[in-house]
C-alpha cells in the first residue's frame, strides 16, 4: 500500500461501514473489536517484531476455539512511534457466530490474552497488550452520523497533505488485510468509497459504532 494518511484511514472506515451493513443484512452475527499489540519495541527490533505479530495473528485465528467462533476478520497494522520506541497494534474487526455469547464458543478476555501470548510464543512478562470490545450499538448515534457527514465533506474538499512515515521494509508490508466472510463480501462493494451519506445505512447502529472506532485507526507509522 502506498503512503497512508488520514484520508486512507477515513476511506477504510467508510468502506468497512458498508461492509458491516452488508453482512448484517444477510446474516445474523455478533461483532467484536479486538486489539492485539506489543509495547516498547526498540527501533532495531521493529521489523522482526512486526513479522512475529503478523505470523502470530495468522496462527491465532487457526486455533480451533477461535476458528469455530469467528467468521473472518478485517485487520489493520497501526504503529505509534515515540522517539526511537514503537508500540505496534493490530486492530481487528471480527464477525462471530450468532451463538457466540450463549454457549461454549465464548472466549473470555483472559483466554484472548493467553492465546495471543501463545501465538507469539512470548513470556507473559513481555509487553503484550490485548483489548476486546463488543460492538452492540451503544454509542452516541447522532454524533457518529454527524462525524460521517463531516468526514465525507473533508474527503471531498481537503487534499491529502500528510504521508505516513515508513522505511523500505515496512513499506512492503500489507498494512490492511481481510479474510474469509469479510473478504468474500468485499467483492460486492464497488466502488469502495461513496461520497453521499445516503449510500450508507446509518440505521445500522453496529456499523455506526464500528465507524467511531475505526476513524481513530491509522495504517502505518504515526508519531
Amino acid at each position: 500500500m502506498p503512503g497512508s494518511s488520514w484520508r486512507r484511514s477515513l476511506q477504510l472506515a467508510y468502506f468497512n461501514h458498508r461492509l458491516i451493513s452488508r453482512v448484517n443484512q444477510s446474516k445474523q452475527v455478533n461483532w467484536l473489536i479486538i486489539e492485539l499489540g506489543l509495547r516498547h519495541v526498540a527501533y532495531e527490533k521493529i521489523n522482526e517484531e512486526l513479522d512475529r505479530m503478523l505470523i502470530g495473528l495468522n496462527r491465532l485465528f487457526k486455533y480451533k476455539c477461535v476458528k469455530q467462533a469467528t467468521l473472518g476478520y478485517y485487520r489493520m497494522l497501526d504503529i505509534k512511534k515515540e522517539e526511537e520506541v514503537y508500540h505496534p497494534t493490530i486492530h481487528i474487526l471480527v464477525p462471530t457466530i450468532k451463538s457466540y455469547f450463549q454457549g461454549r464458543y465464548y472466549i473470555k478476555y483472559g483466554e484472548w490474552l493467553s492465546l495471543w501470548q501463545k501465538a507469539l510464543d512470548m513470556e507473559p512478562e513481555n509487553n503484550l497488550s490485548v483489548s476486546v470490545n463488543v460492538l452492540n450499538g451503544k454509542c452516541d448515534q447522532q454524533d457518529t452520523i454527524y462525524k460521517m457527514e463531516q468526514g465525507l465533506i473533508r474527503l471531498q474538499n481537503e487534499p491529502d497533505r500528510f504521508q505516513a512515515e515508513s522505511d523500505g521494509q515496512l513499506a512492503a508490508r500489507r498494512l490492511v488485510g481481510y479474510s474469509r466472510l469479510i473478504k468474500e463480501e468485499m467483492d460486492y462493494l464497488y466502488p469502495g468509497i461513496e461520497y453521499d451519506l445516503n449510500k450508507y445505512d446509518t440505521n445500522d447502529v453496529v456499523a455506526n459504532c464500528a465507524f467511531d472506532f475505526m476513524i481513530h485507526w491509522y495504517p502505518g507509522i504515526k508519531n
